[in-house]
């Protein structure tokens, strides 16, 4: 199960920004690293593949690049890679650890369908306007709002909307207000992934959140997956598991 939560994390973090023009993607035997072209920690990610293997040599090479730029940038891995051998490496290049997140996985087999009148609040993002809203209420995790997040979506849009990887985006909203959002994002026929869960701060508390969980799990059963992984702040792991959700790892960001 690890393994599905790994391979969807990557090609999460490097398949639309591989598909956009002015960012690029590193990718050696043990790293992978994405440079968004913007200053921004949340889409600059190193994602370490292979913790044993990987030398200082390698990672100090992909970490240059971002300092040689003087871009933010973040690195994550998940704890069976984390070794006493890296932790000595991260010290060496002088990153320290930031957060944590717990790698979840739903076997949809054993999920029943859960219907909301709420559902009916979300909009499928098709057109840049939605696009937008769906930037701004990401944006507004920081305060103030990071707009690096709307230069990304900016640049990506194409991609998003052109949805032919079967990426889906939502957005959900109060009458014309834009509130909350998440994405759906498959790695392979059998594996689709949640991200991007954000509601905004006046909003939170009223089960927005959870209709726009229950919508995606809905709409992935409906499409035939198999799995649904997703990576959980401490907060969130109680509420995944009433849906269902098993945990299977521990992801460590170092920054």
């Amino acid at each position: 199960m690890i393994e599905l939560i790994d391979q969807n994390f990557e090609l999460h973090a490097t398949q639309i920004p591989g598909a956009t023009p002015g960012m690029t993607i590193m990718n050696s035997e043990n790293v992978v690293a994405v440079d968004s072209g913007l200053s921004c920690d949340t889409f600059n990610i190193i994602f370490i593949k292979n913790g044993l293997a990987i030398t200082q040599a390698e990672l100090d090479d992909t970490i240059k690049h971002y300092r040689n730029k003087d871009f933010d940038f973040c690195i994550w891995v998940n704890a069976d890679n984390l070794t006493d051998n890296l932790k000595e490496i991260f010290k060496s290049v002088n990153v320290s650890h930031q957060n944590e997140e717990v790698g979840m996985v739903l076997d949809l087999s054993q999920y029943e369908a859960i219907h909301s009148d709420r559902h009916n609040d979300i909009v499928l993002v098709q057109d840049v306007k939605t696009l937008n809203d769906y930037a701004n209420v990401i944006a507004a995790n920081w305060s103030p709002p990071d707009r690096n997040v709307n230069s990304y979506y900016e640049k990506t849009t194409n991609s998003y909307l052109e949805n032919s990887k079967g990426v889906m985006l939502f957005v959900y909203y109060d009458g014309q207000q834009p509130l909350a959002t998440v994405e759906l994002f498959p790695s392979d026929d059998s594996t689709i992934g949640i991200y991007g869960l954000a509601t905004l701060e006046d909003a939170r508390g009223k089960g927005i959140g959870s209709a726009l969980m229950t919508k995606c799990l809905n709409i992935s059963k409906t499409l035939g997956y198999k799995n649904v992984v997703l990576q959980a702040s401490e907060a969130g792991v109680g509420i995944y598991k009433k849906l269902g959700f098993e945990s299977f790892t521990t992801y460590h960001e170092f920054a």
